[in-house]
């Protein structure tokens, strides 16, 4: 009962502080690792650019997929693939004509065999 509920509030408790403590160490880390970026950005003389212009936004990348899109072989591709679509689309329409003319055709036959069987 009580004591059940104190040993597991007192494992929670060790929970988060274990956490906390990995968090801390994390962030010692980033700050480490922050730091010796802005180092080395200004032994290359980049003390001036900011560090968020260097991370790409989203509108950002749609605009260069969006280029790219519009790309001359992107371009390319697609009439391609719409010239194609249009040539299959007239051989399906043309070989739909011949099997409805076939089956004209048999219906015709089978036509005239009943009737030189009665």
């Amino acid at each position: 009962g009580m004591a059940q509920g104190a040993n597991l509030a007192n494992e929670k408790k060790n929970k988060v502080q274990e956490q906390l403590r990995t968090l801390k160490l994390l962030f010692r880390r980033l700050r480490v690792i922050y730091e010796k970026c802005n180092e080395n950005c200004q032994l290359q003389g980049m003390e001036y650019t900011h560090i968020e212009s260097l991370i790409p936004l989203k509108e950002e990348w749609d605009m260069k997929s969006d280029e790219r899109k519009t790309s001359e072989a992107y371009r390319l591709a697609c009439e391609e693939s719409k010239e194609i679509m249009e040539q299959v689309v007239l051989k399906n329409r043309h070989l739909k004509e011949i099997i409805d003319h076939l089956r004209r055709i048999i219906s015709e036959i089978n036509t005239m065999l009943n009737m030189r069987r009665s």
